[in-house]
C-alpha cells in the first residue's frame, strides 16, 4: 500500500476470529485454502500457500476471480453500481502497480 493509506474495519474493533468457510467447501474433499489475508498495523499482510502450482496466467485468473468477488461485495456494501466499483478498483490497482514499478520494480512480496 502507498504510504499514508490505511486499511480499516469501518471503526469496528475486530479480533482475530476466523471468517466462515465459504459454502460448498467442506463438501469437497479436494478443497484447500490458497490465500490468507490480514490487516495488521493498518497494513495488508498475507500468506500464499507455497505449494500452489500453475503458470503466471493461472495466477492471473485467480486475481481476476478475486477482483470480481471483491467488486461484487463492495458494490453490495456501498450501494454503488457494480460497474462503478469495477472502475474504481481497477484504477486503484493500476495506479498502485504503476507507482511500484516506477519506484524500481515490484518487490518480492
Amino acid at each position: 500500500m502507498e504510504e499514508g493509506r490505511k486499511i480499516t474495519a469501518a471503526g469496528k474493533v475486530l479480533g482475530a476470529e476466523a471468517l466462515a468457510t465459504p459454502p460448498g467447501v467442506e463438501a469437497d474433499p479436494a478443497a484447500f485454502e490458497i490465500l490468507r489475508l490480514w490487516v495488521a498495523n493498518g497494513r495488508l499482510s498475507m500468506n500464499l500457500r507455497p505449494d500452489v502450482e500453475g503458470e503466471a496466467e493461472d495466477f492471473g485468473v485467480l486475481l481476476a476471480d478475486l477482483f470480481s468477488h471483491a467488486c461484487w461485495k463492495y458494490s453490495r456494501r456501498s450501494g454503488r453500481s457494480l460497474m462503478e466499483c469495477r472502475e474504481g478498483m481497477l484504477l486503484g490497482f493500476l495506479q498502485h502497480t504503476h507507482a511500484r514499478i516506477r519506484c524500481g520494480g515490484v518487490s518480492e512480496h
